[in-house]
């Protein structure tokens, strides 16, 4: 009787912490998305996407932010990009909030204002994400107020291309 006692004791502890084991797993995967790399780079695991550790800090127009994110040297690397908008929408994630209440997916990186300014662009003007809603609003690209330049640079393709990240050449609005 003491025998089979002990073992089942034993069995339970096992499930038990098979169990604890299995959760900690979880966590550490949705932990591990993101990557803190060294000079100011995240990795996003996930898409294979890298991110700036924070954005340009203050309120920018789309030709400056543009500029802003093609000179960005995080990491060493000197193919950095302005984001579309299918791009920053990986890192948006609703259910998790930042101290700011955007909902970023990761706390590795730092947005001063809700929204980045997106590559995408037509004559009505370019593309913007805003963090606090994951809507996908457009502005005048002489536009300023509570607009940010988040660089984004695509390392690695896991699996699938996820989005078309070719490279959206705008005249300067200057030259025009």
């Amino acid at each position: 009787m003491k025998l089979i006692t002990a073992l089942v004791i034993t069995l339970v502890l096992t499930c038990f912490s098979g169990v604890q084991a299995a959760d900690k797993k979880m966590e550490t995967t949705d932990e591990a998305r993101f990557e803190l790399l060294e000079k100011g780079v995240v990795l996003d695991n996930k898409t294979g996407f890298m991110w700036a550790t924070e954005d340009n800090g203050k309120d920018i127009n789309w030709n400056d932010a543009k500029a802003y994110c093609e000179n960005y040297k995080g990491g060493g690397f000197t193919d950095w990009q302005m984001p579309d908008q299918a791009q920053l929408g990986t890192l948006y994630d609703a259910e998790k909030k930042n101290k700011d209440g955007y909902g970023l997916a990761t706390d590795l990186i730092t947005i001063t204002d809700c929204c980045p300014w997106a590559a995408d662009f037509s004559m009505n003007g370019a593309g913007i994400f805003s963090f606090k809603t994951g809507r996908r609003p457009w502005g005048y690209m002489a536009d300023t107020k509570q607009l940010r330049a988040l660089p984004f640079r695509q390392e690695v393709i896991k699996d699938q291309v996820l989005t078309d990240t070719k490279k959206h050449d705008m005249p300067d609005h200057k030259t025009m």
